[in-house]
């Protein structure tokens, strides 16, 4: 098989695409679901067969008369190189076709790190990974990757975003190309916040929904929107677009020039710049030492044990998300919203004050019944969710961005 892509048939594709989503399957309920005959369903696992992307898995309890052989995707044949670049770390690994994650590494960048650096550090983890794994070049599909803003063409050159964290050397460089020419792999680029948010659409709490919002709060605020399996590119030049949200009219100073942003807010920066400004008029709180130096994981537990500072502090920021959410919400009627990343990872009280103050703003509309859950299913969700983009492209012998046609379509299928 030619690296890349995967000639199958529109039923083998979806044939697979069930297997993988629900683990196990029998022809009995590939039949019910795909409201195919046995024979088709016959000659959809025989090409999946062939090409090495099932297997069967044992039989399944049965009523009466032959146990019904069960199939899987295997994860033996082919493999997936995952990669996410953030504004303050890059994340390599290796995954199965199960998404299980066999190798992870990461490394620090920053505002001066160039993108040739960051490829020369990227193969250097691939091919170490790829030893311990005791895999070869053609056991991959390609290399799926997750960037911190969003890909203005084919070549993988980047929007410039609304604060530029790294380097001005990354806006015209041509990532996907030289990444591509470095790892001899084909390389899918998108944004992080989208590749985190399909992997949880299909293959996380939300896969039976039809409509999510998806939130990931750490550094600053990103969002996701999903409507029938595609991505609302409502925002498409920008990967933290909700996180300048104006939030407050009258409010703080943003990084961006603007003011009252929600990342001013309910981001980890604007909960420890909270709590180290009242420590140093003289509030009492648990944590202890040099303000400058506290951290966001001690804020948490603190917090979890009681401090009323750092309780205010983080219920305070999932007080403001709530709000952004609400309104959200009220755009789009979601079945589910994900709220995920490192604050709601850390803190119940954080996620609970995000939920208790979305809802509170929703009886007036008429969407109670949203849902709300955290994002916790996928440890690594934008270096997996990169992953698994990277399959369902070569399995729909799909573009390799296609971020380049928002401006026709405004949707990304």
């Amino acid at each position: 098989m030619k690296q890349g892509v995967m000639k199958l048939s529109e039923g083998a594709c979806l044939t697979f695409d069930l297997i993988l989503k629900n683990k196990v399957m029998t022809k009995a309920d590939l039949c019910h679901l795909l409201n195919k005959g046995i024979s088709s369903i016959s000659r959809y696992l025989m090409e999946l067969d062939e090409t090495g992307l099932i297997l069967e898995d044992g039989l399944a309890d049965s009523s009466g008369g032959r146990k019904p052989v069960l199939y899987s995707v295997s994860t033996h044949r082919y493999y997936i190189c995952c990669i996410n670049i953030s504004t303050i770390y890059c994340e390599v690994a290796i995954i199965d076709l199960g998404l299980n994650v066999l190798q992870i590494e990461s490394f620090s960048v920053n505002r001066h790190t160039m993108p040739s650096d960051v490829i020369l550090q990227i193969q250097s983890i691939f091919e170490n990974q790829k030893r311990k794994e005791n895999l070869k070049q053609e056991d991959f599909l390609g290399a799926g990757v997750s960037v911190f803003n969003a890909v203005k063409n084919e070549e993988g050159e980047l929007y410039h975003p609304i604060i530029q964290y790294l380097s001005e050397d990354w806006l015209d460089y041509p990532f996907a190309v030289a990444l591509e020419k470095a790892l001899k792999l084909t390389v899918y680029l998108d944004k992080g916040i989208n590749s985190a948010a399909m992997l949880e659409y299909n293959y996380g709490k939300a896969r039976d929904c039809e409509k999510i919002i998806y939130i990931l709060s750490a550094m600053n605020v990103r969002s996701a929107m999903i409507l029938h399996g595609s991505i609302q590119r409502n925002s498409p030049f920008y990967e933290d677009a909700i996180g300048h949200m104006t939030i407050d009219y009258d409010g703080k100073k943003c990084q961006c020039g603007q003011y009252g942003c929600l990342n001013c807010y309910a981001s980890i920066p604007a909960i420890v710049s909270s709590v180290q400004a009242a420590i140093k008029q003289g509030q009492t709180s648990m944590l202890s030492g040099d303000p400058d130096r506290i951290n966001i994981s001690a804020i948490c537990e603190c917090a979890k044990q009681g401090d009323s500072l750092c309780s205010q502090a983080i219920t305070s920021a999932g007080y403001m998300l709530g709000i952004a959410i609400a309104n959200q919400i009220n755009l789009i009627c979601p079945d589910k919203v994900i709220i995920s990343g490192l604050l709601s990872a850390k803190s119940r009280i954080y996620y609970e004050s995000v939920v208790d103050s979305a809802k509170k703003r929703l009886a007036f509309g008429g969407f109670q019944n949203v849902s709300f859950d955290r994002g916790d299913e996928f440890q690594n969700a934008l270096t997996v969710g990169a992953g698994a983009m990277l399959l369902e492209k070569v399995l729909h012998n799909e573009k390799r961005i296609s971020c380049f046609e928002i401006e026709e379509s405004g949707f990304m299928r």
